[in-house]
């Protein structure tokens, strides 16, 4: 697969149009989820978001375990089954008419939905190795943004049709997509960089005792802040508290796909290491604090005053968007010990997620509802954020030292100097 003006390895190849293949399947079912459950499954608003919060939560409590079972059974087993998994659910949302299916469902397909991000991140690294699991992932999220963006249009063409079979394409088509990307996954390369026959993690999951790097997951919990403000805090603010008109709220989320797909590869150059990371989690709280500025100023302006803030303001989000998803990929893995990588990349992840349940109520009762000063003491919470970051991951990874020395006397820390290892063969 050739991605132009993305320099991606031959051998990622495969796996970029995997990921291509998944989020088609996604933007269609994102875009068209709520129409197919209020006007195909016969379910109302509320039923469908009561069934999505159990879902989110059913995912919560299930995220570290199955990260450690990717330790257990390796990332490319781990990867299938919940591709695997989504499919099915996915195809049994077809089935659904009343709300006690659609809740169960909905908690089946919730827990591999969440699992699934720290076992691909887990995938890439053990597919392609130290040295370029940055770009790929980098050059991955590109990908998605480009499915997303087709899915969607898909989704519309269906609305248009507007019948119980074309509705149904919507999970029908996001499950075919799945079990697609499922059997193409077994034929992607993988590093043989693990021993034969090392044990595996057991036990309590270790990363949730160890104080310090919880608090880095915490920070990267805040800077994740960032997603409830593109999606529901500037255009709520745009249409309720500026004179922009409502018209430039579309442009608005095209304008950070965009940026996105042209800038995500290039910000994240230099993030291989894990002091590349820091800087760039630190540009990121800057670019956020700055974003809010600008919003809380949008709101005294004149109409097209407004629409130059707001526009402003989606650009320094979306940059602090590009530099915060390297920093957190490098930080998470230069903080997660070789022999429990999926179990601590997972409870990383475990803060983004609690951090997206809670955003959009944050974002709306919390900060728009203040005004202004909602958005000034949200820029502050960002900038200090950006300030302890450094010496808290300094920390964690102090405390990873002492407390879980590499299980492999010849491995590497994550953030020495990248330098691809030869494979010793591929499985």
């Amino acid at each position: 697969m050739r991605l132009p003006g993305l320099a991606i390895p031959r051998e990622s190849r495969l796996l970029a149009f995997i990921g291509l293949i998944d989020a088609i399947g996604t933007g269609l079912y994102i875009a068209g989820f709520a129409v197919f459950f209020t006007r195909s499954g016969g379910l109302s608003a509320a039923e469908v978001g009561v069934g999505f919060t159990l879902a989110s939560a059913c995912g919560l409590v299930t995220l570290t375990p199955i990260g450690m079972l990717a330790d257990r059974i390796g990332p490319r087993a781990a990867s299938i089954l919940l591709h695997y998994w989504r499919g099915v659910g996915f195809v049994a949302f077809a089935f659904v008419h009343d709300f006690a299916t659609f809740l169960v469902v909905s908690c089946f397909v919730g827990i591999p939905t969440r699992a699934i991000d720290p076992v691909s991140q887990l995938y890439v690294d053990r597919h392609i190795g130290k040295d370029l699991r940055m770009r790929v992932m980098a050059v991955m999220r590109v990908v998605y943004n480009i499915g997303f963006a087709i899915g969607g249009l898909l989704t519309t063409l269906i609305l248009v049709v507007d019948t119980r079979p074309a509705f149904l394409m919507i999970v029908l088509g996001n499950g075919a997509t799945f079990l697609l990307a499922g059997l193409l996954l077994a034929r992607v390369p993988l590093l043989a960089d693990d021993p034969p026959g090392r044990k595996t993690a057991r036990g309590w999951p270790r990363s949730l005792r160890q104080g310090r790097y919880l608090i880095v997951t915490g920070l990267n919990a805040v800077l994740m802040l960032h997603v409830s403000v593109l999606t529901l805090g500037i255009p709520l603010w745009v249409t309720t508290r500026t004179d922009a008109p409502v018209a430039v709220v579309a442009p608005l989320v095209v304008l950070n796909t965009v940026l996105v797909v042209l800038l995500q590869v290039r910000l994240s150059r230099g993030t291989e290491t894990r002091e590349g990371g820091v800087r760039a989690l630190r540009r990121s709280s800057l670019s956020f604090a700055a974003c809010m500025v600008v919003l809380a100023l949008s709101g005294l302006l004149n109409p097209v005053g407004a629409v130059i803030a707001v526009v402003a303001a989606t650009v320094l989000l979306t940059f602090g968007e590009l530099w915060h998803f390297a920093g957190r990929l490098s930080v998470s893995y230069a903080l997660a010990p070789r022999d429990r990588q999926g179990e601590y990349l997972s409870v990383f992840w475990l803060g983004s997620a609690a951090a997206l349940m809670v955003g959009p109520v944050l974002i709306t009762a919390g900060i728009i509802e203040r005004g202004p000063y909602g958005w000034l003491a949200l820029a502050g919470v960002f900038l200090a954020t950006g300030v302890l970051i450094r010496p808290a991951v300094e920390a964690a990874a102090k405390q990873l030292e002492t407390e879980h020395p590499p299980a492999d006397p010849d491995s590497t820390p994550d953030d020495a100097p990248a330098g691809r290892t030869e494979p010793a063969g591929r499985n």
